[in-house]
């Protein structure tokens, strides 16, 4: 060994990218070292920089023989995919939350203009050489202009401003939903339970930007869609499981001036599957993505620059940020 702190990165394979980090630590990559390799090299592994979703390959067994871990740096925004159950307490888990803020409100935007400028809708029936003028007229008329509507934003951390940012410029009133009071200016900002369902009632679009915990599984279920407006619009750049898909299924079979845009699914196991328990992509009031609105972030390397900045933090024995509160997730 070198004499410096040992990092072991996962989902990674191009280590010879990571040159800031490799200047203060000994680099390891999870993918190319063999079995063997690993059972020598764990005990000492001080640090996880986690590329990309958790890798199945280091579960319990692996993890408890990893006696020097002190800190783990997620690529990632969110940490749901963490086992964290099986991390010891005294670990550090940070999070890489605003390495994908412009990029991934940018592509926010995409759907709802999307869904309010019934593009969709417009380009399908084309391409089935079903235009007349009448469908032009008829759907013309349900397109929505944004100007001086109001735009609701559920989570307003990194993505969340950025997705407000963008909606001033549009001209609409801005309403967030927050654990933290926010002063900022033309934006109000709605607390607990009532304020979600403030910033519901009253939002013509609304954004889900919240990241996935205890708390917020499920989130956005019945009583919640109930209370929006019938010809809204929800975009989900979030995570699926915030949503209850059966109610939403449901919603948006009753309401079909309704619009839900997303480009998140479920996890099963340890992926992202790009289905549904419900049959979404029936609905003409349903647009799909497969999760690109990260890698539209990911191709100017600022998620994984960030990630190895936070990392660096702590090396030099500096206070890291976005760390991880493990009763959020357990």
């Amino acid at each position: 060994m070198s004499g410096k702190r040992v990092v072991l990165v996962t989902g990674h394979r191009a280590l010879g990218e990571l040159t800031a980090l490799s200047q203060q630590a000994e680099l390891h990559s999870l993918d190319t070292i063999s079995e063997a390799a690993q059972e020598s090299l764990l005990p000492s592994v001080d640090c996880l920089l986690v590329a990309g979703l958790w890798p199945e390959s280091l579960g319990k067994e692996k993890i408890s023989r990893m006696k020097n871990l002190k800190f783990i740096q997620l690529r990632l925004a969110g940490a749901n995919h963490v086992p964290i159950r099986y991390i010891p307490p005294g670990v550090v888990i940070c999070t890489n939350a605003g390495g994908f803020s412009l990029g991934v409100a940018e592509y926010a935007w995409g759907l709802l203009l999307a869904a309010a400028k019934r593009v969709v809708v417009f380009d399908a029936n084309l391409k089935a050489g079903q235009f007349t003028r009448e469908f032009r007229t008829k759907v013309g008329n349900e397109i929505m202009l944004l100007r001086g509507k109001t735009l609701g934003i559920i989570g307003y951390g990194g993505i969340g401003r950025a997705v407000a940012a963008m909606g001033r410029g549009f001209g609409m009133k801005v309403n967030a939903f927050s654990r933290h009071p926010e002063a900022e200016p033309d934006i109000a900002v709605f607390q607990g339970r009532e304020g979600l369902l403030d910033v519901l009632r009253t939002s013509d679009a609304v954004v889900i930007s919240i990241p996935l915990t205890n708390r917020t599984l499920g989130l956005i279920g019945d009583a919640e869609l109930s209370v929006m407006k019938p010809g809204a619009i929800l975009v989900n750049i979030a995570r699926e499981e915030i949503v209850d898909e059966p109610a939403l299924f449901k919603h948006l079979k009753a309401n079909p001036a309704f619009t839900y845009a997303t480009d998140v699914w479920r996890l099963t196991d340890g992926a992202e599957s790009f289905t549904a328990s419900v049959p979404f992509l029936e609905l003409e009031n349903f647009i799909g993505t497969p999760h690109v609105s990260g890698p539209s972030e990911s191709s100017t390397g600022d998620p994984m620059r960030l990630a190895v900045e936070n990392l660096l933090r702590y090396l030099k024995g500096e206070e890291p940020r976005n760390v991880v509160d493990r009763s959020e997730y357990t």
